[in-house]
């Protein structure tokens, strides 16, 4: 999966190594589009490893928007949120992931928008939309492997 996609694990581990040595983002945000969830998922854990997790977990937070508290994201250095394209059709949560984006620039954490879809397929409010392209994009790829 690593090989495929080595663009975003290039920009992952790039994080990972801010992180460690308490640097800023190079990139905010960062779109990951493509798999599903669960691939992702294990797509973060093999560059976000147990010895990354046992360090600096608790300077990351992998949630959805609908469950991030805003208050709780001040001591975060990377934000990973799921399933970005459920915000479509419901403002408070775009309302929310715009305060979100806006709080992380200022605050210099990383934010990392995973989703299924094409964001710029997406019906949302057009402002939301820029800021969330504003980064980079990246195109997870199926392998095909099972064990890659």
């Amino acid at each position: 999966m690593l090989e495929k996609n080595r663009m975003a694990t290039i920009f992952l581990r790039t994080i990972k190594d801010n992180v460690i040595k308490g640097k800023e983002p190079t990139a905010n945000p960062i779109l990951l589009i493509g798999l599903d969830k669960i691939d992702r998922f294990r797509f973060f854990f093999v560059i976000y490893d147990k010895e990354f997790n046992s360090k600096y977990k608790h300077l990351l937070s992998y949630t959805t928007i609908e469950k991030i508290n805003l208050e709780d994201i001040k001591d975060k250095k990377i934000i990973i949120l799921e399933n970005i394209q459920k915000i479509v059709g419901h403002k408070n949560l775009q309302d929310k992931l715009h305060e979100l984006l806006n709080l992380c620039l200022k605050l210099k954490i990383q934010v990392i928008l995973c989703s299924n879809e094409n964001i710029n397929d997406l019906q949302m409010d057009e402002l939301l939309k820029s800021k969330m392209l504003y980064g980079i994009q990246l195109y997870l790829e199926e392998t095909g492997e099972e064990n890659e």
